[in-house]
């Protein structure tokens, strides 16, 4: 049996216990949606011996992944302003603990994507505007930038989402781009 979600906008603050629909339980979370945007990135340090820059960025969230589109013009400085909705439970809201990782990768035709950087961050979900960090690398042992990134991120409208089983067989994946 596969577990199918299914997503309410909750328009009231009373705490509810469980949710039944024809006799059956359900499990739920509260959760919020949370808007992240990833604008660009400046001076990244180039990874590839030859040909030009095509980056893209992965955004990872409450156990999710969103990948932008890769940027073939701007080679060093990529430029997406894309935008993502994610669902992040609302303890974690309450707590100010919304972890999230960025990492920037090289498109290569011919090989595996290359790795350019990443940022690790534990995001302040009240703050409401645009930020500013330095991009690092997992594989160096020295503290240096290659690069920064800009990004912003705001709270959504607080979601119920409850579980139900269903006997179907399909699957859904995410892939990069």
């Amino acid at each position: 049996m596969e577990a199918r979600y299914l997503y309410f906008t909750v328009h009231s603050t009373s705490n509810l216990i469980n949710v039944q629909k024809f006799g059956e339980m359900k499990v739920y979370a509260k959760a919020r949606y949370f808007y992240f945007t990833v604008h660009s990135a400046r001076d990244l340090i180039d990874v590839r011996h030859s040909g030009e820059m095509k980056v893209y960025a992965k955004v990872s969230i409450a156990g999710k992944s969103k990948y932008t589109k890769v940027d073939l013009v701007n080679k060093m400085n990529p430029e997406w302003n894309t935008r993502f909705c994610f669902f992040v439970p609302e303890e974690d809201i309450i707590r100010e603990d919304v972890a999230a990782v960025i990492e920037l990768f090289c498109k290569r035709s011919f090989s595996y994507d290359k790795y350019v950087g990443q940022l690790n961050l534990t995001l302040r979900p009240f703050y409401k505007g645009e930020c500013n960090f330095s991009v690092h690398r997992n594989d160096s042992k020295r503290n240096e930038s290659f690069g920064t990134l800009k990004f912003s991120h705001e709270l959504g409208d607080k979601i119920l989402v409850v579980q139900e089983e269903s006997s179907s067989s399909s699957s859904s994946s995410s892939s990069s781009p």
